[in-house]
């Protein structure tokens, strides 16, 4: 392949001391392989390019230019040098410098040996992964600016411009801000929470920290005491049921008292039968005497008498006391003696039943009560966020050297591609 090149200076139409260059652009001459037969194609003149450049600075340039600067040099110092001066003039001299604050803390439970260690393990990784979302939400950085105003931290106007958070700026980007100043790590091995905050203040990332450590120990305790309701909620509301049934028993045993003007049907019946008994005896020894004396003594001697008037009153109050013990005794709708007991026994053993079954609700209750009280689970933060003293970021050597990496990367593939189609082009 040959390449000539022919400078002329020459007046046209636009004035003197115009540079007209003329390129002849021979293409490379491909010598094809042998074939049979194959026709020769004629060669065509070689295409030319005229280019008029209207002053003597440039001239110099494309001379000096014609030495031999590549498009590829050209390209690797625009997107690889010049970038990577570009960033690091601005992690060393712009940039503003960033303090991070860490705390780290793990899910505990507040006693072991209340189930399976797998299922803690399980509940312990669960509600980590719980914290570590909730640190990275909207929620966690709404409730931060009312706080310890996260907004006014991170949109002070001493931060340099390419880091500092707009004062106008939505929740949804401050979200996405937000995320960029916090990191959480949770390690499944050791089960512990990693979180580092950063600002552009030491004593700002310290409050910032201090700050969403509260919230996460307020968001697993509200975890822990809805646990604990939900699991205790079954048992309490079957305590109430039957608290609800024994207090509605007693309620119509107070009213059958009230309703029948006695307090214990069944002791009343029980003395009522036992004055039947006894009347009944006395009557069969009174009837006894009487007929012994009948035998040899005159029907009207006073004492026979008096032995039928005896006689005659036992009876009287035997049917009495019959009469109320098994009949209705009167219209007032007041129950006899044999209902009434019926009933009040009947009341009595719904009583009983309902009283066993509340004892047994109230120790489900308690059972399930202890059981909430030993699952619940709290934040064990050991390690308290501190004041931090050096700046963790830029790192300028670090950054700079992630840029110059990714520049060249990114000069490598676009390289390739421009290579790539210009070749099958």
């Amino acid at each position: 392949m040959s390449t000539s090149a022919k400078l002329d200076t020459a007046k046209n139409k636009q004035g003197e001391g115009s540079l007209v260059l003329r390129l002849d652009d021979v293409r490379p001459n491909r010598v094809p392989a042998k074939r049979d037969a194959a026709p020769q194609l004629p060669t065509g003149r070689p295409r030319k390019t005229v280019v008029t450049y209207k002053t003597e600075k440039i001239t110099g340039f494309v001379k000096t230019a014609s030495g031999g600067i590549s498009g590829t040099a050209v390209s690797f110092f625009l997107m690889v040098i010049l970038p990577t001066i570009l960033g690091a003039l601005y992690f060393a001299f712009v940039a503003s410098p960033q303090y991070a604050s860490e705390f780290r803390f793990s899910v505990r439970p507040s006693s072991t040996g209340g189930g399976s260690m797998a299922a803690e393990a399980a509940v312990i990784m669960s509600n980590s992964y719980i914290v570590s979302d909730y640190i990275l939400s909207r929620d966690a950085v709404e409730a931060l600016d009312k706080t310890v105003g996260l907004r006014t931290i991170y949109s002070n106007e001493n931060i340099d411009s390419w880091s500092r958070l707009s004062p106008d700026a939505s929740i949804e980007k401050m979200v996405s801000y937000w995320k960029k100043r916090v990191s959480t790590n949770y390690d499944l091995t050791t089960g512990i929470n990693i979180v580092e905050v950063s600002a552009f203040r030491p004593e700002d990332a310290q409050r910032i920290a201090e700050g969403l450590k509260v919230l996460c120990e307020k968001l697993i305790n509200e975890i822990s005491e809805k646990a604990r309701q939900t699991q205790m909620s079954v048992s309490k509301a079957e305590l109430d049921r039957a608290a609800d049934r024994l207090r509605d028993l007693r309620r119509e045993q107070t009213a059958l008292r009230v309703d029948q003007g006695t307090i214990d049907a069944r002791k009343e019946a029980d003395a009522k039968l036992q004055l039947s008994t006894k009347l009944r005896a006395e009557q069969s020894q009174l009837k006894s005497e009487y007929s012994s004396l009948s035998s040899y003594m005159d029907s009207k001697s006073p004492k026979l008498t008096v032995l039928r008037s005896q006689i005659k009153a036992n009876e009287e109050q035997l049917a009495l006391m019959q009469s109320q013990i098994t009949d209705t005794n009167d219209t007032s709708g007041a129950l006899g003696g044999a209902t009434l007991v019926t009933r009040y026994d009947e009341i009595e053993t719904d009583i009983d039943i309902a009283t066993k079954y509340y004892q047994s609700m109230l120790t489900n209750f308690e059972n399930a009560r202890m059981q909430a009280s030993n699952s619940q689970i709290y934040l064990a933060t050991y390690v308290q966020p501190g004041m931090p003293q050096i700046a963790a970021y830029p790192r300028v050597f670090f950054d700079t050297v992630l840029v110059l990496l990714s520049a060249i990367g990114i000069w490598v593939v676009s390289t390739l591609i421009f290579y790539s189609i210009r070749d099958h082009a």
